[in-house]
């Protein structure tokens, strides 16, 4: 698959991310509230594979299975061997009854992996809005030696997930292989997606290193273009609408020990890029509360930082990808451990604990 490893070929310093959030002890999802105003972490689910983007509405979570890959392996490359198969999903997190609980609501869609299920891409990126759920699958070209039948060509495209099923809204891969927009490399991996109010749909294209803007109808064309930086592409990975209205664009740009990457702020009705906040390390995620602090998951430096009013606070989250916030309580979402599937990866020669989606109070 296109860039199945992007992630961890910016971030090889896997010692740095591990060490980064070493000493992390969450709490679990029944104990208590907040000690000496320090914010409390809670695990409200486990056994995801390789999360990745989150989005809330109307109080339910859903997140982003990227998935394990599958028995089907299909080559040597740069980045390791990829193993494909059906194991990517739409998931649906939610409190029932006392307790947390989740189910996938829909399977069965392509993932490619390493060996071990660690690494995976596929479904990575999810907006719900007003109850319609969209998601963005990763593109795999043809010559990888990926199947081609249904539901495989779903690779490279926008998906509406509404009634348990996958339905392709838009072709999204297309959009780069038929304009370049960056004028770069052909290379598509569509990461995360944005439904707007207006019913358009803003899906980044983190390999093409711009964003693609979905009309009602289903045209898909380019949108905004993001400059090279610092001596890296910037690789757009996460996407969020402003309480100003502007649309927010987070890249992975730069390492946990440089940390170069951007919050681009854009034009969401032109496309113009208005400016951008830096210092970060590569980055997962971000989203903001309804009184416009912003949240950014720093993927390799192994922490969710807060920015308020300048001010930057920060949690440890091991690999954090998605960030969600709930819009009527302020509580903070994160997907934690998101290179790793439900039995975890391997990395330094150790065994990490499996996908898990964390909850913040107090931050």
């Amino acid at each position: 698959m296109t860039k199945r490893r992007t992630l961890v070929a910016t971030g090889l310093a896997t010692g740095v991310a591990l060490a980064a959030t070493a000493g992390v002890a969450p709490a679990s999802a029944g104990q208590g509230g907040q000690a000496g105003g320090k914010p409390v972490v809670r695990v409200i689910a486990t056994g995801l594979d390789n999360p990745r983007q989150l989005s809330h509405d109307h109080g339910r979570l859903y997140v982003a299975e990227a998935g394990r890959g599958g028995k089907k392996c299909i080559g040597e490359g740069p980045e390791g061997e990829t193993c494909v198969g059906l194991t990517s999903a739409l998931t649906k997190v939610y409190w029932d009854g006392g307790a947390w609980k989740h189910h996938r609501v829909v399977k069965g869609l392509p993932s490619g992996a390493a060996p071990d299920g660690g690494f995976a891409t596929g479904l990575d990126g999810v907006s719900a809005l007003h109850g319609k759920v969209w998601g963005v699958e990763t593109y795999a070209p043809p010559e990888a030696g990926v199947p081609t039948a249904p539901p495989w060509n779903t690779l490279g495209k926008l998906l509406d997930l509404g009634h348990g099923k996958a339905r392709i809204a838009a072709d999204i891969s297309a959009v780069e292989f038929r304009h370049n927009p960056h004028k770069a490399s052909l290379e598509s991996n569509p990461y995360a997606v944005l439904a707007l109010p207006d019913g358009r749909k803003i899906v980044a294209d983190a390999a093409g290193n711009d964003l693609v803007v979905v009309s009602p109808g289903g045209r898909a064309r380019p949108f905004t273009v993001f400059p090279d930086h610092d001596g890296n592409e910037s690789v757009p990975t996460s996407l969020a609408l402003g309480p100003d209205g502007t649309l927010y664009v987070g890249e992975l740009n730069g390492e946990a020990a440089k940390p170069t990457a951007r919050v681009w702020k854009v034009d969401p009705r032109t496309g113009k890029i208005l400016g951008w906040k830096s210092g970060f390390g590569s980055i997962g995620g971000i989203a903001f509360n309804d009184k416009g602090d912003l949240y950014v998951s720093q993927l390799f430096a192994g922490r969710v930082t807060k920015v308020s009013h300048g001010k930057r606070t920060s949690v440890k989250v091991p690999f954090p990808a998605g960030v969600a916030v709930d819009p009527y309580d302020g509580k903070v979402y994160v997907s934690a451990w998101s290179i790793a599937d439900r039995d975890g990866t391997m990395l330094e020669g150790r065994k990490t604990p499996g996908g898990q989606l964390w909850k913040i109070l107090g931050f």
